[in-house]
């Protein structure tokens, strides 16, 4: 800006030259101040051509190579690599995010499983290993228990339905049948929808 300020001058201040030319380029590059605004413009408006024109043309044609190297160099390059940097660093990010996100929805699983296996713990009053039908009627005859299984997105529903989604055949129910399926139907009612039918098609 400077460097074309100072070049400019003489012309500015010639009056055999034409008196509007010589007012807009003072307007433009009469000064450091106006000189840096408008280069301010050319480089992130994308408006260059306006403020490069009339230079060229009606001032002399040698500041076109000053203008193509700038807006080559600077417009084009500079502006494009900084674009570039922060678009990769705005994906890092993202990339980052989603790891944070599939750490989280891991330990999440794993603290779900636990308290499942813990509840499982407290309905096998008979504590060997398997849930009967009526532990697990006397489990679900809880409030506070019904009160998390919605919270999970499991609708309350009766025992024996429950409990047919959870046997595997053998009329017990084991921890990690409990777990499993307790884990299957969180969520969206379609999935207790869904997990008779594969239980059917199991048996």
């Amino acid at each position: 800006a400077i460097f074309l300020c100072q070049m400019l001058h003489d012309f500015i201040t010639d009056e055999g030259a034409d008196l509007a030319t010589r007012t807009w380029v003072n307007d433009k590059y009469g000064s450091g101040n106006k000189a840096l605004y408008t280069f301010f413009e050319i480089t992130f408006s994308g408006g260059w051509p306006t403020h490069a024109s009339k230079v060229v043309k009606d001032v002399h044609p040698f500041y076109a190579v000053f203008f193509i190297v700038y807006v080559t160099l600077v417009v084009f390059g500079m502006i494009r690599i900084i674009s570039a940097l922060f678009l990769s660093e705005t994906l890092q990010q993202a990339n980052h995010d989603a790891e944070i996100m599939v750490l989280h929805n891991s330990q999440k699983s794993k603290r779900l499983k636990r308290e499942i296996s813990e509840l499982f713990d407290v309905a096998d009053t008979s504590a060997d290993g398997l849930l009967s039908f009526k532990e697990l009627d006397d489990l679900l005859s809880h409030p506070k228990v019904l009160a998390w299984l919605a919270e999970l997105g499991i609708n309350p529903m009766a025992t024996n339905v429950l409990f047919d989604l959870l046997v595997d055949g053998d009329g017990m129910v084991d921890k990690d049948q409990f777990v499993k399926g307790i884990s299957k139907l969180k969520g969206e009612a379609r999935s207790q929808d869904l997990i008779p039918m594969a239980a059917d098609c199991q048996r």
